[in-house]
This record gives structure tokens, C-alpha cells and sequence, in this order.
């Protein structure tokens, strides 16, 4: 007789736990989530609907794509290398332009005087105290000559850096850009249009003055004669400083932003100088101008270089960007192949004449 255990039916075995199932919701891009975001987290969840957001709603796209391009062609870091190069050069620039009047406006030192006045009033606070700094050159005519070049060769500095700074928003490659004689070329020509736009921005004070029957009315007037003035400015120096060719439908959303922005910054923007300058004051006394005129003309630095990348993403069409790195977007993709072909300094042949003779030099010595 069999035993009870081997007539037992068997026992029917448990069924196994089940392993839990990856995260099902979308990722920002509607695909599947990537391996990377998981443990599907909630600060992951919060980014990632963030970045949804940002991405469906175009002008909140754009605004980012703006920002995180300028971080991407690092140009806070040129900003404030243009800022470096454009203090030096202002004072000497300022005595060529007070040598050039006293030569050409002999016999109107009245309208000298308006001119030069015109110029240190786009640095507020600080105008004063470069009016009084700047006078004009003594001395032979030789050392005259020589102070003038000198001042020259101090702005073309600050022009050799602005190329460098467009070009870099723009993404012309460095094996594509011009050569010294021809930025040299390009940095006098940007020289004379601020020159220029000095002579505009008086003419506009003086119109204004005659037309406006309150005052008011004249401020008005100068506002956006001054905005006009300054958005054609932007686009001029867009055309003159990238070393390739720009159409004006590309150049006029960043132009339109650059000459309103600047507009802003010259009657709202004095705000943010008379802190910098009345807080330091009291601890670096005549340093204060110093720091006043730093941040005035960093502030301007930066809101040209943001002028630049608009123009540029608008014209390359570089949004949506992604917040999260393992979801890019085809904008993402393009801007770094963008960022590699620029920043490319050798030639293809150039690389093969070196790695065809690279064994040979290290055998021969």
C-alpha cells in the first residue's frame, strides 16, 4: 500500500511576486523614459513637467533658449572681457574724439563742448567725473600724433574682442574668420559708427529740445529718437563685426532688442550705478567711479551679447532646449555640433600632414 505522502495530490505552487514595473508616464519629449532618470523620483517628475511646459509654450522656449545658449557660448566670461578692453580704451578714445573737434570745430568751442557732453552722458553718475578727467592732448605735435595712435590701437582692442565675442554667438568657425588686416579694417569702421551715432545723439538732444513745448514732450521725443538710433547701431555692428554675411531679417530681432534694451538701460539704468557708486563710496572714496563705470559698461556688454543670441537662435530656429540632459532636443543636438565646428583650429590637412609624419619625428629626434 502506497504511504499518504505519495497519494497526497501536490501541492500547486504560489505564483511568484511580481517585479515592479519601470515608470509607464511619458518622459518631456513624449518618448519613454530613459534609464538614467530612474528611480522614477519625485524632484525628477517635477523637472521633467517643468520642462514639458517650457517646451509646448513658444515664448517661454524661446526666453530659455536664449539664456542657456549664452551660458553654452560662454559669454559671461566675454562680456566681461569686453568690458576689460572697453574701459581702457574709453578714455583715450574719448581724447582722440576731444583732439578731432578741437581741429575740425576751432572756431564753435560752444558746440565742442555739446559734443563732448553728449558723449559721458550715456555713463550716468559717472559722466561728471570723465568730463572732468578728459581734456585735451598738450604738448608738440608729435606727442600729440602718438597719443592718438595710441588711443587707436587702445579701441581697436576693444573691437578685436567684440569680433571675437559676435562671432563666437553666431558660430562662425575660427578657421573661417578674417584675417588681422581685415579685423583691423573692421575695428575702425565700428569706431567711426559709435563716432557717428555720438554726433546723431547730440543732433536728437537739440531737435528734441526745439520741438518738445514742455518738457515731457522733448524727453519723449529723445526716448525713441535715442531707441531708434540704438537699434540701428546694434544692427550696423552685427553686420560689421560677424565675419559672415547677415541679412537684415537676420539681424533686426536681436538689433530691436539690443536698441530698446540699451534705451532702458540709459534712462532706468542710472538707478543701479548711483547704488554702486554711493554704497562704495564711503570704503573706496575715488575707486567708487571706477566700480561705477565697470558695471555700467559690463551691464552694456551683456545686453549686447543677449541682442547677439537672439538674433541667433531666432535665425536658427535653436528652440525648444532641453532642462534635462538625457532628453536633448534636435535644437540641443544642433547648437553642439555648432559649438565643435567652431571651435575646430586645425585644418583637416593640416591634422593628416601631422599624423602622416608624427612616428618619423619621434625616431629622427
Amino acid at each position: 500500500m502506497a504511504s499518504t505522502a505519495e497519494n497526497r495530490p501536490p501541492r500547486a505552487r504560489a505564483p511568484e511576486r511580481a517585479e515592479p514595473a519601470a515608470a509607464t508616464r511619458p518622459a518631456p519629449d513624449g518618448g519613454p523614459l530613459s534609464p538614467l532618470r530612474l528611480p522614477d523620483s519625485r524632484v525628477n517628475r517635477v523637472i521633467d513637467a517643468v520642462d514639458g511646459w517650457q517646451r509646448r509654450s513658444r515664448p517661454v522656449a524661446f526666453v530659455y533658449a536664449v539664456i542657456k545658449k549664452f551660458g553654452d557660448d560662454r559669454c559671461g566670461q566675454l562680456a566681461a572681457l569686453l568690458s576689460y578692453y572697453g574701459f581702457f580704451s574709453l578714455f583715450p578714445l574719448l581724447l582722440v574724439m576731444v583732439a578731432v573737434l578741437g581741429v575740425v570745430l576751432r572756431s564753435r568751442p560752444d558746440l565742442q563742448k555739446d559734443l563732448v557732453d553728449s558723449a559721458v552722458s550715456n555713463f550716468p553718475v559717472v559722466g561728471d567725473q570723465i568730463a572732468e578727467s578728459v581734456g585735451k592732448p598738450t604738448g608738440s605735435v608729435v606727442a600729440v600724433v602718438v597719443s592718438i595712435v595710441l588711443a587707436l590701437w587702445a579701441g581697436l582692442g576693444a573691437t578685436q574682442v567684440a569680433q571675437d565675442a559676435l562671432n563666437a554667438v553666431f558660430g562662425v568657425p575660427v578657421l573661417k574668420r578674417k584675417n588681422f588686416w581685415i579685423r583691423q579694417l573692421r575695428g575702425l569702421a565700428t569706431l567711426g559708427v559709435f563716432g557717428t551715432a555720438v554726433l546723431v545723439i547730440t543732433g536728437l538732444g537739440s531737435v528734441a529740445a526745439w520741438l518738445g513745448p514742455s518738457e515731457l514732450a522733448g524727453r519723449a521725443a529723445l526716448i525713441l529718437g535715442t531707441a531708434a538710433l540704438d537699434t540701428a547701431l546694434v544692427a550696423v555692428l552685427f553686420r560689421v563685426l560677424v565675419h559672415r554675411r547677415l541679412g537684415w531679417r537676420t539681424t533686426w530681432p536681436g538689433a530691436l532688442f539690443g536698441g530698446v534694451s540699451w534705451m532702458v538701460l540709459q534712462n532706468v539704468g542710472s538707478y543701479y550705478v548711483q547704488r554702486s557708486v554711493s554704497g562704495a563710496s564711503r570704503t573706496y572714496g575715488l575707486f567708487a567711479v571706477v566700480i561705477g563705470l565697470l558695471s555700467w559698461i559690463y551691464l552694456q556688454a551683456q545686453l549686447l551679447l543677449y541682442a547677439a543670441q537672439v538674433s541667433s537662435v531666432s535665425a536658427g530656429r535653436l528652440w525648444p532646449r532641453s532642462i534635462v540632459r538625457e532628453y536633448p532636443t534636435a535644437a540641443d543636438i544642433e547648437v553642439a555640433d555648432r559649438i565643435e565646428e567652431r571651435e575646430q583650429r586645425v585644418k583637416a590637412s593640416e591634422r593628416e600632414w601631422r599624423e602622416a609624419h608624427r612616428e618619423r619625428a619621434r625616431h629622427t629626434g
